[in-house]
């Protein structure tokens, strides 16, 4: 007799729903269970496989399970201490992987100290524990064999002090809210892996299914055929596509494109930061950036440091035709995003006029700067914001190099085979009942922004299917703001992820969505304030799920926008209490939807908000927050954030 792995001594199983039990035993044998004094049967196959299917059972516990075939003692099986509660699963990329205790791996540079939002949110989760015994999460090990798992690795532990820095913070945030408001036991399943895409989650059969996905699933199934896809590598990734070359050399230096002297006159202007592929400077390749700049009089001689967000992927900062500093070689992936910080001798600050000037040299994907760009005296920590508006030319260009679906790189060990991660990290839950699901993921969609919410809207429905569960609640995180803050972007990716959310949301009466875009950082694609991210979850689920009506359950949706003369009225659900704080416009109008201009006014008046702009006299479309980082002025009474959104008006 052997269960599988998940009904292990400290399980948590879901109260007042069917509740299967599954396992392995004699072939063709009458197995026997019983839980909470409750006695079920079933058979098992030519193969010894069975499951149990139990009745809805009310909270509580602890109980035994006990599950035995024919009259052998050791065909019997008891598993101890058995809570139940209401069971999640909390899913997704490296912000529900994130746990509670990161630490420095998490970010760049000192941002992980003990009095960084992380360490003071560990602190009170920690103290805010009681009753530990009926909280507990099982986090599912890593696997990526390229089979169909059977079996998840992981132990059932119960939410103590010493054990909760393991767990996801935003779970374990959301957990809490939940063991606290609602009484009885929870158990957390935790699945998640940083950097993967959501069709690595999906099945083949769900990938089948979709028309944009299809393809894909052709691929992959193609691919299973190859020796190459079983034999596992310790490292399947990009770099194993033609597409991806190193740099050839630094060019542009000995042409004089770091010099004070150099004229670059004919060179684009670029806003940095931001991207030059974005800005249509270049594709993949080397660009150069440049910019001269007025120092402070009494700067003159004085040590300087030259800070940066991100790079993408490498860099080499020169001052006045000196290299200072470079970051990243060959085909390193991890400098992205971490912050540069190059000093600068005094030596090199003979003059009030300072040359700046940047290479980057970007093999795939996107090609960017972030983050504000600083020059900082070190004798007092005073400032100079040199952002804005840069000289740039490409010194070679590849073209646009995206291969992450590239077949050549699907297989055993690659996270982002597609189908891989369900088989490996989902397939084995299977048709374990739950609760519902919180899913934090999105971050390395953005590359097929545009295709996101059929994507999404796949892999809920493929979950539902093998979850045995057709109205599953599912809970999305909109994506908080990352990189470049400015009010508004047309081409955004991330607005647009953020964007098929809301929609799906909207769609389906049981997705639902917790807004994070007011919990971002400029520099870190893991912002470190999860509580709020867990709690705006754990709100939607209790007015959601758990019929609380005196939970508001999300900041305000969009619902209408309607012309009234020259102004537009945008009127919201969750709106009570709606108020549009001070700060930075970011609601846009356009007559053609190309060309949009700033609201000349934003007032909130009930639950709606009238804009206008005298740029545009008949608005056809409305965008607020649409941005990779955009302001967010508009909040209803809970102090909860209005969602990002496009909206044509009527």
């Amino acid at each position: 007799m052997r269960l599988n792995p998940l009904f292990q001594e400290g399980v948590v199983l879901q109260h007042g729903k069917t509740l299967p039990v599954w396992g392995e035993t004699l072939p063709d044998a009458i197995v026997r269970g019983e839980l909470a004094g409750t006695e079920v049967f079933s058979r098992s196959s030519s193969r010894g496989e069975f499951t149990l299917y139990f009745p809805p059972l009310p909270p509580g516990g602890p109980f035994e399970l006990r599950v035995g075939a024919g009259e052998d003692p050791a065909e019997e099986t008891v598993v101890r201490d058995v809570l139940l509660g209401d069971v999640w699963l909390a899913s997704g990329q490296s912000n529900m992987e994130y746990p509670l205790n990161a630490g420095p791996a998490w970010w760049p540079g000192n941002a992980w100290g003990p009095e960084s939002t992380a360490r003071r949110q560990e602190k009170k989760l920690k103290e805010l524990l009681a009753d530990t015994d009926k909280f507990r999460f099982f986090t599912v090990g890593r696997c990526v064999s390229g089979a169909q798992e059977k079996d998840a690795e992981g132990v059932w532990r119960r939410m103590t002090p010493e054990n909760a820095g393991d767990c996801s913070a935003v779970a374990a945030w959301f957990g809490h809210v939940l063991r606290r408001e609602t009484g009885i036991p929870v158990g957390l399943i935790v699945s998640s892996w940083g950097g993967t895409i959501a069709e690595a989650w999906t099945s083949l059969n769900g990938l089948t299914a979709s028309p944009v996905t299809a393809r894909l699933a052709a691929e992959l199934a193609a691919c299973h055929q190859k020796r190459e896809f079983c034999a596992v590598r310790e490292k399947v990734d990009i770099l194993a596509s033609d597409a991806v070359q190193p740099d050839p050399g630094n060019a542009g230096f000995g042409k004089g494109w770091a010099a004070p002297e150099f004229d670059d006159s004919s060179w684009k202007e670029m806003t940095v930061p931001g991207s030059w592929i974005q800005q249509d400077i270049a594709g993949n390749g080397a660009v150069w950036i440049r910019r001269s700049v007025e120092l402070p009089g009494d700067w003159l001689g004085q040590d300087l440091i030259l800070r940066t967000g991100g790079i993408d992927k490498h860099d080499i900062a020169y001052v006045n035709g000196c290299e200072v500093g470079r970051t990243g070689k060959d085909l390193e992936c991890e400098y992205w995003n971490r912050e540069r910080r190059y000093p600068v001798p005094g030596r090199l600050v003979t003059s009030r006029r300072l040359t700046v000037a940047f290479r980057a040299f970007s093999f795939i994907y996107d090609g960017s700067f972030s983050g504000d760009f600083k020059l900082i005296r070190v004798s007092d920590k005073s400032e100079l914001s040199i952002s804005g508006t840069w000289k740039a030319a490409p010194e070679f260009d590849r073209g646009r190099i995206n291969v992450r679906k590239d077949s050549s790189t699907f297989g055993a060990g690659n996270p982002n085979t597609p189908g891989i991660l369900f088989d490996g990290m989902i397939r084995p839950l299977t048709p374990c009942a739950l609760r519902g699901v919180i899913w934090y993921q999105g971050e390395s969609n953005t590359g097929n922004s545009r295709e996101y919410g059929e994507v999404l809207r796949r892999m809920i429905s493929d979950w539902r299917y093998f979850f045995l569960a057709p109205d599953l609640p599912f809970f999305m995180v909109q994506l908080a703001g990352y990189m470049n803050p400015r009010p508004f972007r047309r081409a955004g990716p991330w607005a647009e992820v953020r964007e098929a959310k809301r929609l799906e949301s909207e769609r389906d009466p049981h997705t639902f969505m917790a807004s994070a875009v007011d919990c971002g950082e400029e520099l870190f694609i893991h912002p470190q304030d999860k509580e709020s991210v867990g709690l705006r979850l754990a709100q939607s689920a209790l007015h959601h799920v758990y019929g609380r009506t005196d939970v508001v359950p999300s900041g305000p949706m969009i619902r209408e926008a309607k012309i009234e003369g020259s102004t537009v009225r945008l009127r919201f659900d969750f709106a009570e209490g709606l108020t549009l704080k001070e700060g930075e416009q970011t609601f846009y109008l356009a007559a053609d939807g190309k060309n949009f201009f700033p609201a000349d006014s934003a007032v909130a008046e009930g639950d709606s908000v009238l804009v206008r702009s005298a740029a545009v006299a008949l608005p056809a479309e409305v965008r607020y927050a649409w941005s990779d980082f955009p302001p967010t002025p508009l909040y209803n009474g809970a102090g909860l954030p209005a969602s990002p959104f496009r909206i044509e008006v009527r």
